[in-house]
């Protein structure tokens, strides 16, 4: 075993004792398990399943062309999801300028991505245990040079090491209609998920997110994910619910 995969060991026993606050409304799979909202990311979880049977996908990163589109409620909720499954599942914020995912869990964003590829703090110091299933590494301090460390040989052999220890690993990247970083990390990860608002997004801009993505030759787009469809009946008091349609969007690359 290498040095690397000694720093990110993680812990076998079923109850860390750890209490957490209570998380957003948002996390349908954890607060209505049973709700028509969380079978909705079960079937997305079948859907890639499907999509890439024949796979051992190791990697999902979920991005999307602006701010504002659910991405991050919908990564959270899959992450939840595959823990049902009983994978060993690892949530990384990589939404390193903006992060967000610390708010979805109520957690204090003090160490995270940042800190332990810099070599500032250990893994294991900034990993959180959040169900016995279920580990989360915020982003950690706001970073200047995200680009440059997503990017860095360092960040690479950090994702490498962690493929050695859980079943999936899902990152949650920034817009890529803002900043490159959810663009790159799509080519180092086994498959991508581009989440879609329900009557939001421009379809030009839409058009422009996927001719980026079909650009890389690495990328292997899973689907699209619909978010913020509209709902008849209310949920958690919004007229919008958590009921997340799933669609193949991808286009295949000249040649293939």
């Amino acid at each position: 075993m290498t040095n690397s995969e000694k720093e990110i060991s993680i812990p076998t026993v079923e109850d860390t004792g750890k209490k957490f606050p209570t998380p957003s409304d948002n996390l349908v799979t954890m607060l209505a398990p049973e709700s028509a909202e969380a079978e909705a990311f079960r079937i997305l979880r079948t859907n890639i399943a499907l999509r890439d049977y024949d796979k051992n996908l190791k990697t999902i990163n979920v991005i999307s062309s602006t701010a504002g589109e659910s991405k991050s409620t919908t990564i959270t909720n899959l992450a939840y999801v595959y823990g049902q499954l009983g994978k060993k599942v690892l949530l990384i914020d990589m939404d390193l300028r903006a992060s967000s995912l610390h708010k979805k869990f109520k957690l204090k964003n003090k160490l995270g991505v940042s800190e332990v590829v810099a070599n500032e703090c250990s893994f294991n110091d900034a990993v959180i245990h959040y169900t016995n299933k279920l580990d989360i590494l915020l982003a950690g301090k706001k970073n200047p040079y995200a680009s440059e460390l997503v990017q860095s040989r360092a960040y690479k052999k950090f994702l490498d090491a962690l493929k050695e220890v859980y079943d999936i690993i899902l990152l949650d990247c920034p817009p890529i209609g803002l900043v490159s970083d959810g663009l790159f990390l799509s080519s180092l990860c086994d498959g991508t998920l581009l989440c879609v608002a329900c009557n939001v997004v421009d379809k030009k801009e839409l058009e422009k997110t996927k001719d980026m993505l079909n650009g890389l030759e690495k990328v292997n787009i899973l689907g699209i994910v619909m978010t913020r469809v509209p709902r008849v009946k209310k949920y958690y008091g919004s007229s919008y619910g958590y009921g997340y349609g799933y669609g193949y969007g991808q286009t295949k690359k000249k040649g293939k």
